[in-house]
Formats: structure tokens, sequence, C-alpha cells
């Protein structure tokens, strides 16, 4: 019985196994544009993927109002239209996801700052 236990077991996480062997998490992390010599903080590296930005560059560090675009795989990922200071996210932008979806928001050293509603 205990053998049918441990059978059953093993074949149930078999499907399982691949996907975590491939789950290629890396720690935070800079990525320089493909299109010019600025860096830009990677929050979540992911294997295969590229990143452009249009504006300025200032120090080595994506500086200013651009668009960030990224891609994954040769296909177009996300995009940032917004502010950038020090290679990282500040100030107002509009995140794009691949699926269409927009986010509108204000972000301070790549995080987004959370909306606090209240009285004036």
């Amino acid at each position: 019985m205990k053998r049918g236990l441990v059978w059953f077991v093993a074949a149930a996480l078999l499907p399982v196994l691949p996907a975590a062997a491939q789950d290629r998490s890396m720690a935070p992390d800079w990525i320089t544009a493909s299109n010019q010599p600025c860096k830009i903080w990677n929050p979540s590296p992911q294997p295969n993927e590229s990143v452009t930005w249009s504006g300025g560059c200032k120090d080595g560090l994506a500086s200013g109002r651009g668009v960030l675009r990224w891609t994954e795989n040769g296909k177009p990922d996300a995009q940032f239209d917004g502010e950038y200071a020090n290679g990282k996210r500040n100030g107002p932008g509009v995140l794009t996801l691949p699926d269409g979806r927009r986010q509108s928001g204000v972000w301070a050293n790549d995080e987004e700052v959370p909306f606090r509603s209240g009285t004036i």
C-alpha cells in the first residue's frame, strides 16, 4: 500500500518538476539599452530580454522624459512612457503591459507610489 502511495505522489509531481526547473528568476540588476549606452534598473530580469530608451542619459543612467520599451525573446513586452532619474522610474508615467492594459501613476525610486485619497 505504501509503495502505491509513493508512486501516486511521484506521478502527481512529475508535471510540476519541469516548470520548477525552468524557473530562472534572477536578482534585480542594471540592463543597458540596446540603442544607446544608457543603463536602466531591471527589477525582475528575464532570459532573452532587451530594452530601448528614447530619453536622455546622465552619467550613464536613463534620465528625463522618454519611452522605455522592453522586448522578450524578440517580441514586444511592456512599455513605460514617463520620467526617469538615476536609471529608475521617478515621477509621473504610464506603464503599458503586453496585453494592452495601461496603468498611470507616479513612481519614486522605481516603485509606484500608492494613491492616497483625502480631503484638501
